[in-house]
């Protein structure tokens, strides 16, 4: 069902365009190259369709809440008894940027509400299109005192695209072994994609999305993580993270981010679009 227009930001640049819902955490609702739409929606619910961001928080938490400075913070329970994915993608945007021209489209828009969260907090969220480049940028700003905050990016990608059947792939050295609750323990082993399927966090910069004789996407990213979710028959989720499920906690020998006022914490994604040559199926 389209979108209405007020709540709609469209930026097209050559063959590609993405249209972000203001109203829906300043997400793409759709994401089409060469006419083909490449992101999925596999619900009705805010965690199951389009690319959406992930802030202040990323995955799941322990406990369903955030420990810091030894005062714990319950958050609101969104999805299926887990306070998932942070506060942003249901939250309404306000632009605070546009451009739109023949070899750059960008928007940044603002989210200001927070329910739950224990701390004034402002997150942007960027979107900026060059021809077959597209740069995502997701800002934390603390607004009174520092705070823990992990962030990331959520695209359900379309497993079909016509004739081409998607495939994925990781530049990871490591993968966390995940607990029976979901949530990542304290044991890394080797990356082996022969373990999937996946819902892991992984040490990794860079991962592939093919749709093999169509089109490919590479993903590189500052943040050190990816969440790779590939267990449904229709979508897959290749995720950049700036830390794990559950990162508002110390683990892996990495400290949490932390944004204060003046020094935010901030995640930048490169996603480069190409063709994948008939007959390139190897």
């Amino acid at each position: 069902m389209p979108l209405p227009p007020e709540r709609t930001v469209r930026l097209a640049v050559g063959d590609v365009t993405l249209t972000i819902d203001l109203a829906a955490g300043a997400r793409a609702a759709e994401w089409s190259v060469a006419g083909h739409d490449v992101l999925a929606r596999h619900g009705d619910g805010p965690v199951h369709w389009g690319m959406y961001p992930m802030a202040p928080w990323a995955g799941r938490l322990r406990g369903n809440q955030v420990t810091w400075n030894g005062r714990e913070h319950p958050l609101p329970i969104t999805y299926e008894g887990w306070a998932l994915h942070g506060t942003v993608l249901a939250q309404p945007a306000t632009v605070i940027e546009e451009e739109h021209g023949a070899g750059l489209a960008r928007v940044v828009a603002r989210i200001e509400e927070h329910p739950g969260w224990p701390w004034p907090t402002a997150v942007d969220i960027a979107w900026e299109l060059r021809p077959r480049l597209l740069t995502t940028r997701i800002t934390v700003h603390a607004l009174a005192e520092p705070m823990p905050a992990v962030v990331g990016w959520h695209p359900w990608f379309r497993r079909d695209l016509g004739t081409a059947s998607v495939e994925w792939s990781l530049r990871a050295s490591q993968r966390v072994v995940r607990g029976p609750d979901h949530l990542p323990t304290a044991v890394l082993v080797p990356y082996r994609p022969e373990d999937g399927p996946f819902d892991d966090a992984f040490l990794a910069t860079e991962a592939r999305v093919r749709w093999p004789g169509l089109l490919a996407i590479d993903v590189v990213s500052d943040g050190g993580w990816f969440v790779v979710f590939d267990e449904l028959p229709d979508a897959v989720c290749i995720e950049p993270q700036s830390g794990p499920p559950d990162g508002l906690r110390a683990a892996f020998g990495q400290d949490v981010p932390v944004a204060s006022p003046g020094s935010p914490v901030v995640l930048e994604s490169t996603w480069t679009i190409s063709d994948d040559p008939p007959g390139d199926r190897g």
